[in-house]
């Protein structure tokens, strides 16, 4: 990579960092992994998933809702007909089942990912399959967290 290109993607880098918002909850998490193994933390689905996915799923949570309610307005007749637990499962079942919805979901958050961690990403099947699956369980989360937020949008 020649410096301009390495210039621009630290920047970019830099940028992306600073937009993350960092809570004392993701910062004891990274920190008590970090203790754990100070070697092999880093490396660690655990430590990324805490240092980068929380952030950015945290940076991203309105996008994630506003995608959420868009999709699931065609159907607002029926979950507002539904109890929260169902209208919850609703969501979920949505995020999980739903190639488009959850292909977008996922993209909105791996758009906000650092070189470093595009790579890693992009270099490990089996690390990218469960990057996936774990951006879906939280964003599922978020998603029933939000449900009164998401259904004031419908």
């Amino acid at each position: 990579m020649n410096t301009k290109q390495n210039t621009i993607h630290t920047e970019r880098d830099a940028a992306l960092l600073a937009l993350r918002p960092t809570t004392s909850g993701i910062e004891q998490a990274v920190s008590a992994l970090a203790a754990e193994s100070s070697v092999e933390a880093p490396s660690t689905i655990e430590y990324f998933l805490h240092s980068s996915l929380r952030a950015i799923l945290k940076l991203q949570h309105h996008t994630l809702v506003r995608l959420v309610a868009l999709h699931i307005a065609p159907h607002r007749s029926s979950f507002l007909q539904l109890s929260a637990k169902e209208q919850c499962d609703f969501l979920t079942t949505a995020l999980k089942k739903d190639v488009s919805l959850r292909m977008l979901a996922i993209g909105v958050m791996v758009g906000h990912f650092t070189e470093e961690e595009l790579e890693r990403y992009s270099v490990n099947a089996a690390d990218k399959a469960e990057i996936h699956k774990r951006i879906i369980e939280l964003a599922s989360r978020r998603a029933c967290d939000a449900r009164e937020e998401i259904v004031k949008m419908i």
